[in-house]
């Protein structure tokens, strides 16, 4: 058969990224954005989907009746009815591991960030260059602490975790990993509760599971250090986020740096938009995982998955 594959949102790659289509007999439709209500009517020819983060949902893929296979062009599976797609025979396959240096070094420059304050600093230039502040002899605004030897609390066991362990040790920080499932043990291991109360940074770098819904909630937030980070470029339903506006509206924390919110894409009215002009916040657009590196090996394996899946499907039909 020829398969019809349709990317649904091609422009959550960037441009320097080359999309290497399939040598098997096959047609391809680009969209560079799809809105929800535009899925079943984009998919209703499809037997492949690709798609970068737009969620595909048991009343959409119930009216899909050609769709066999969708494949993501991202690590997490939580924007797909999996179920559902089990119980219909529709594959689907996602990239894991592919941003693990990318999101690892986005992490640490945000733990960098928010204990050197280097682009606190930098503002205050262009404020006194605006003429919104004044020029002072010595620069004391922020405070500012080195990042050797602090304690790194990863929440998490994955590639991600694994490489932010290993470059953070690799400036200094003492770095340690909670593996949820308490399987693994060793020195890099502690449990919960003895790395919130014990480390100056705490990263999150797991998934978003029934498990890890509000992981960091106020009892968790309670347990840091006042003056200690909150980093998350994992999920954002990991921290229930009203708990954590008020930790650090109420200086019970030292620092948040988001690369990921609960509610995606962020809408202006977000709460999270509360602390956008704190100065011991910081946020980003969900971009960790986004170098050109990384998007053009996110895509490739992508392209991977879709061969594989045609090809065993071929090798079946040939066997019956």
């Amino acid at each position: 058969m020829t398969h019809h594959i349709v990317f649904l949102d091609y422009e959550g790659i960037g441009p320097a990224v080359t999309i290497n289509r399939p040598a098997f007999t096959h047609t391809w439709t680009n969209h560079a954005y799809t809105a929800p209500d535009q899925v079943v009517e984009r998919l209703q020819d499809a037997t492949i989907a690709v798609t970068c983060s737009l969620p595909l949902r048991q009343e959409q893929l119930a009216q899909l009746p050609h769709l066999q296979m969708i494949s993501m062009a991202l690590t997490g599976v939580d924007i797909v009815d999996m179920a559902y797609c089990q119980e219909r025979g529709i594959r689907v396959a996602n990239v894991p591991g592919y941003a693990e240096n990318t999101v690892a070094e986005h992490t640490l420059s945000m733990i960098f960030a928010l204990l050197r304050r280097t682009g606190n600093y930098h503002q205050l230039m262009r404020d006194i260059h605006d003429g919104k502040a004044a020029l002072q002899n010595l620069y004391l605004n922020y405070r500012v602490r080195d990042v050797r030897g602090l304690q790194l609390g990863i929440i998490g066991n994955g590639p991600i975790a694994h490489r932010l362990k290993h470059i953070a040790r690799g400036v200094g920080m003492h770095a340690f990993l909670h593996d949820r499932q308490g399987t693994y043990q060793g020195a890099d291991y502690i449990p919960l509760t003895q790395l919130l109360k014990t480390s100056d940074v705490v990263a999150i770098c797991c998934p978003l599971t029934s498990e890890t819904y509000h992981l960091i909630d106020t009892p968790e937030l309670a347990m840091m250090k006042k003056d200690a980070l909150l980093v998350n470029t994992g999920r954002g339903g990991v921290i229930n986020e009203p708990a954590m506006i008020s930790a650090l509206l109420e200086q019970r924390l030292g620092g948040v740096a988001l690369d990921v919110v609960e509610n995606e894409p962020i809408q202006l009215d977000d709460p999270i938009f509360q602390l956008i002009h704190h100065p011991n916040f910081m946020l980003t657009p969900h971009v960790a995982w986004s170098s050109e590196n990384a998007m053009q090996t996110l895509m490739d394996r992508a392209i991977a998955n879709i061969v594989e899946f045609v090809g065993s499907e071929n090798n079946v039909q040939m066997e019956s």
